[in-house]
């Protein structure tokens, strides 16, 4: 069983959250003892019961243990981890799982250290975190078995920025449908999840046509993914495409007719990280979508950088 080390801020906030859903007699302990570390003078020695405090009401509020309890689930892969940490996410977008290589060499030997994100008030949804943190440990799984064969980057390719960028969503979209795909056999899954996954497959894979659900099917139930089968697949899925869009090079069945009513800024933008292009040229959805989310003008469009 491995033990979590919980970030400080992380850990208050997140019994901030917890206090008023307490029973009345535990929420009124809570903040009694609470109010009590302020009359403490010396700073020093009040950080340190604020510390020590947050540390005992994580554990009595179950916040501690739920985490763990998720976490170990998974103790195959657990046993290959010099340790694990839970920090503080500030968006849902931030959520998830990584694994980094420990500060110490000495540790190294050890393996790598699990680090968590994660927003305070996921720790008060049992269920939903136990959805985000299987689905999320899957990944560190796979990124930990040899046989996956796991590599940080995705090869480069010719197309520029805009085509590495749509490899890597691709990437990302067949690993989600093999994770929740194995996570469903394992009675962890819902119908939802695996509606909701093939419809971002096939927006993703547009261009298969009709094959993308059989594509989509075949990740889902696949057991035991490689690295190299998903990039390869990301990089060049099989299909009759007509032509290759010509900024991400990635081969389409058609390309984009609202290419014609570009936005002046969005076009200035693709020229600029792709100089020969020309509208003319056309472009497919994703990589006009792309664009017109970060450079388009709409004033019905708000994005934030």
């Amino acid at each position: 069983m491995i033990a979590l080390a919980i970030a400080p801020d992380l850990m208050e906030e997140a019994l901030l959250l917890a206090e008023p859903g307490a029973e009345r007699d535990r929420a009124a302990a809570f903040r009694r003892e609470r109010n009590a570390i302020y009359d403490l003078r010396d700073p020093e020695a009040r950080d340190a019961q604020f510390h020590a405090f947050n540390l005992r009401w994580f554990a009595r509020f179950g916040l501690q243990t739920r985490v763990e309890e998720i976490v170990n689930e998974r103790a195959g892969f657990t046993t290959r981890l010099c340790g694990a940490r839970i920090v503080r996410a500030i968006t849902r977008a931030e959520e998830g799982a990584d694994l980094v290589d420990p500060a110490s060499r000495a540790q190294k030997t050890a393996g790598p250290l699990l680090v968590l994100r994660l927003r305070p008030q996921s720790l008060l949804d049992r269920g939903a975190l136990q959805a985000l943190l299987r689905h999320e440990l899957m990944h560190v799984a796979d990124m930990l078995d040899p046989a996956f064969g796991y590599e940080r980057a995705l090869p480069a390719s010719d197309g520029g920025p805009s085509a590495d960028n749509l490899l890597r969503d691709r990437y990302r979209v067949v690993w989600d449908a093999t994770i929740d795909g194995r996570l469903d056999r394992a009675g962890y899954g819902s119908p939802a999840v695996r509606d909701a996954r093939a419809r971002e497959f096939g927006a993703a894979f547009a261009m298969l046509g009709e094959a993308g659900r059989t594509s989509f099917d075949a990740w889902w139930n696949e057991d035991r993914p490689t690295h190299a089968a998903m990039a390869a697949f990301a990089a060049g899925p099989v299909h009759a495409a007509a032509s290759r869009c010509p900024v991400c090079r990635f081969p389409v069945a058609s390309l984009d007719d609202r290419v014609r009513a570009i936005e002046p800024p969005v076009a200035a933008a693709i020229r600029e990280e792709n100089p020969s292009w020309r509208s003319e040229q056309g472009l497919c959805s994703q990589c006009l979508d792309l664009y017109e989310a970060r450079y388009g003008t709409a004033s019905d469009r708000v994005c934030h950088y």
